[in-house]
């Protein structure tokens, strides 16, 4: 009688075991089409867009800006992007207290666009767009997002929102993007090459090239 439990046990494990490879799978063959296609579509359009990995939430979308988009100078860090919510939030609060007055000072007012303002660079802002190529993703409960490195990160980002940048001229960032099971046992790798946007898809844990300059190719350029 133990034996039959065990043996149904240990055929069970297994079983999810493979349905959980193949959640990983198809959604590394999933991601890695939207990929490819928001390369190709911000190309074409002439717009940057991004790829947004929610590691909370387990969900992926796309976004696109009409505005022109840099990258801050140095590395990414958890400092950096503390600092810049607080910037995003204090600008956010003076257009919130702008539209207080002029709402109730009524339409005699002078327009808040044109009363002096502090200065503020223009800063890019990014919508999602549904289509149904990349529509916004929930992952399977068996499917983890792990983490995403970029060059222009510190280290490797697992927590709240990562992004994956496509710009109009044809050029994605060089990345890793892991896959995982709740368990931290079965990884798929995704690694963009930024030169054409290509996707390879491993069925491994693909160490990025923390800090090193890579090639289309994802070899390390020597200076």
């Amino acid at each position: 009688m133990f034996a039959i439990i065990a043996l149904v046990t240990v055929v069970t494990a297994t079983g999810l075991r493979v349905f959980a490879k193949t959640d990983l799978r198809s959604t590394a063959s999933r991601m890695a089409g939207s990929i490819r296609y928001l390369f190709d579509r911000a190309s074409t359009t002439g717009k940057v867009h991004r790829l947004v990995l929610d590691f909370d939430n387990g969900k992926y979308w796309a976004e696109m800006s009409d505005d022109p988009f840099i990258f801050a100078a140095g590395k990414e860090t958890d400092e950096t992007r503390r600092r810049e919510a607080e910037k995003i939030a204090e600008e956010e609060e003076i257009e919130r207290q702008a539209a207080e007055k002029e709402a109730f000072f009524g339409s005699g007012a002078i327009p808040s666009k044109y009363m002096p303002k502090p200065f503020m660079p223009k800063r890019a802002k990014f919508a999602t767009f549904r289509e149904t190529a990349v529509k916004p993703i929930t992952l399977k409960s068996s499917v983890v997002l792990g983490d995403i490195y970029t060059p222009r990160l510190d280290e490797p980002l697992a927590a709240g929102q990562g992004y994956l940048y496509f710009f109009p001229l044809g050029m994605t960032e060089a990345a890793v993007i892991h896959l995982t099971d709740k368990k931290r046992e079965a990884y798929y790798s995704l690694v963009v090459h930024p030169l054409t946007g290509r996707v390879s898809v491993k069925n491994s844990f693909v160490e990025p090239n923390l800090g090193e300059q890579v090639d289309d190719t994802g070899e390390a350029i020597v200076q």
